[in-house]
């Protein structure tokens, strides 16, 4: 079965789906397993993991993390439970998480791979997915992706990261990506990421500091703008600045200092550059 051909059946979208506005990006939720007497797809928890953690900015937990939490009795509580969603949101609800995805494995000749995201609060399955795979066959990297674009509302794709701009002088208009947002001092802006965005910030007699930054999700880029009047001096570290990392590309221009760190850090590593 090619994996586009997929036998996606019974999905039933709740209210919180079509809310986007209302969905909390970072929200604790967790994973967990259930087996109907069934081997196939090992390790299909995990991925489910590793790709929302990729494509969401959730606080995903596995069935290991959850284990060390809830305790060593997880496993024959699902049992017990057998895909009943109260009884899981009872789960979710002692280790403080928002929502279950539950993923369970059968087998009736085809595996049968199902997936519920179930409301803690509401003990509600707000949707359910489930395909039908050959045995001994395991969905892909892009199925495992359809199937969580099918269970999660819109806004939980929507990742983000921060940019907080300090210029040197106060009162100074500063826009980014095209939009005014506000004069110096200005709070951090939350901005979706991974994307790009021009940075200007400028004051009335003095020359205008621009720069472009390319901001990764679930990170935190600090602009510093040193604003000068027309004709001053300019040095050399002031000209340019370039920064390749592990997960970051930062260029700047006339007058600043860049910097970049993860949000989860309160380290800030300055950008330096030289001149050719």
């Amino acid at each position: 079965m090619r994996w586009w051909v997929l036998a996606v059946f019974a999905l039933a979208a709740s209210a919180a789906r079509v809310a986007a506005a209302d969905s909390n990006p970072k929200r604790p939720v967790i994973v967990l397993e259930y087996r109907a007497g069934s081997s196939a797809l090992p390790g299909i928890a995990t991925r489910v993991v590793e790709a929302m953690k990729r494509e969401t900015s959730l606080d995903v937990r596995g069935p290991d993390q959850t284990r060390t939490t809830y305790g060593e009795h997880l496993d024959q509580v699902i049992v017990k439970c057998a895909g009943e969603a109260e009884c899981v949101a009872r789960i979710g609800q002692k280790v403080g998480a928002s929502d279950v995805i539950l993923v369970g494995v059968s087998e009736l000749g085809d595996v049968i791979l199902t997936m519920q995201r179930i409301d803690v609060a509401s003990h509600a399955v707000d949707a359910r997915i489930a395909d039908s795979l050959p045995a001994g066959s395991m969905p892909s990297a892009e199925q495992v992706d359809l199937y969580l674009a099918k269970l999660l509302p819109p806004a939980d794709f929507m990742r983000y990261g921060v940019i907080s701009i300090v210029a040197s002088e106060p009162g100074a208009s500063v826009t980014v990506g095209g939009e005014k947002r506000g004069v110096t001092p200005l709070a951090p802006l939350k901005l979706h990421a991974p994307a790009s965005y021009d940075v200007r910030v400028e004051k009335d007699g003095f020359v205008a500091f621009t720069t472009k930054v390319r901001l990764p999700p679930d990170a935190e880029l600090k602009v510093s703008a040193t604003l000068q009047r027309p004709g001053g001096a300019t040095a050399w570290w002031q000209h340019w600045y370039v920064l390749v990392g592990a997960s970051a590309l930062v260029a700047g221009a006339v007058g600043g200092t860049i910097y970049y760190t993860t949000l989860k850090t309160s380290d800030h590593v300055p950008v330096t550059g030289t001149l050719n």
